[in-house]
């Protein structure tokens, strides 16, 4: 078994090297003698050249209530754009979660400070979200110069922004990842680290539906810089999850805020939550987090609140040491205005008031999308 974990380890890691070297020759294999063609790294220090940077920070946020992948995303790139000679500075709009301080510690990274509102024309680069409901206050009024991001839709349009780089996969750090090696600079290790704790968090260590083949390749070489191997890397990925739904000491209001994004879609104005919840006992947790949905909708004014709960089961099997919980399916709570008809055209009939259920695991992208289709209907 070992064995195989290890062949299987060094596969993936040979993967990662030969897409890099395909990618490096298949650039210079395209060029043109009699019309040069701009590389990759020329065009993106070249656009990066002509922003208008002006004189004072430029700072470089994640969504609101962030997650790891929101503010890994925001130190690498700001890093990135340091290095390059521009002045970026990393914030987050509210305070992180525990999964986030715990790996910061683990890893041996700075967070960011926490700056709530900018002020008019102050320059932004966002990443991790494509929402000025996810955004931090003052977004609107302000000169968004880039924008990073792994979500579809959103109301933070991409022509209105000189750079984005807005591609549909498992993590935001997959992409600043990337940006790297376009501007032709080294990720060093500290970086590496902060952009694999993005990328293991926000694909749970590719297990997620939304997870990619390109968060793989650059997840793996990022474990080969700092030689993390995959026992580790599963390790480290159970003791973050364990962190992220550590709910000692917070409310059920807090637990359900924990994770949840905000939207504005066909005029309404709706948050879905993200939560985990490992058996047994998830029948009293639904109701808890029912019990709160009332108050969390008058309070923030939605027209309609909801929560993808993912059940996560006991590992009876060989590797449960490892990997203690497998995953079950999602459960959809709903409250409020035309919820149920919401969840019931996305998840099918209810289990019990205010609780749908799929058997298939569903990300949130992929539950946004057909929530989506079905709010566009409506009006």
């Amino acid at each position: 078994m070992e064995t195989y974990k290890l062949f299987n380890y060094c596969m993936k890691v040979a993967i990662a090297f030969l897409f890099v070297v395909f990618f490096t020759v298949g650039l210079t294999s395209c060029s043109n003698e009699d019309m040069p063609v701009p590389s990759k790294e020329q065009s993106y220090l070249s656009l990066m050249q002509s922003l208008n940077w002006g004189t004072d920070t430029c700072y470089v946020f994640g969504h609101n209530i962030p997650d790891v992948d929101a503010v890994a995303s925001a130190l690498a790139y700001a890093k990135l754009m340091r290095t390059l000679g521009y002045n970026c500075k990393a914030k987050v709009p509210s305070s992180m979660n525990k999964e986030t301080e715990y790996i910061a510690r683990e890893f041996g990274f700075a967070l960011p400070e926490i700056k709530t509102y900018v002020d008019p024309q102050t320059r932004l680069i966002i990443t991790d979200h494509n929402e000025y409901i996810q955004s931090v206050d003052g977004a609107k009024d302000a000169i968004i110069l880039q924008k990073i991001d792994h979500h579809d839709g959103g109301d933070i349009l991409d022509s209105n922004i000189p750079y984005v780089r807005r591609e549909i996969v498992g993590s935001c750090s997959t992409l600043v990842f990337q940006c790297y090696q376009d501007a032709g600079v080294p990720v060093d290790d500290e970086t590496a680290r902060i952009l694999l704790a993005g990328i293991l968090s926000d694909t749970r260590n590719l297990s997620k539906v939304a997870t990619c083949p390109i968060d793989s390749i650059v997840l793996y070489t990022l474990a080969n810089q700092l030689g993390i191997g995959p026992d580790s890397l599963s390790t480290l990925n159970r003791m973050m999850s364990g962190a992220k739904y550590d709910f000692e000491g917070m409310t059920d209001a807090d637990i359900f805020n924990s994770d949840i994004k905000e939207y504005t879609i066909n005029g309404f104005h709706i948050a879905i939550a993200s939560l985990d919840f490992r058996l047994p006992g998830m029948e009293e947790f639904l109701d808890r987090m029912l019990a709160v949905m009332p108050t969390l909708l008058a309070e923030n004014q939605y027209d309609m609140i909801f929560a993808k709960v993912d059940e996560h089961i006991p590992n009876t099997g060989e590797n449960k040491e490892l990997d203690p919980y497998i995953e079950g399916g999602t459960y959809f709570i709903y409250y409020g205005g035309d919820s149920k008809t919401v969840a019931e055209a996305v998840f099918g009939p209810s289990l019990s008031q205010g609780v749908t259920f799929s058997e298939e695991k569903m990300g949130r992208k992929v539950i946004v999308n057909l929530v989506t289709e079905v709010l566009n209907g409506l009006k």
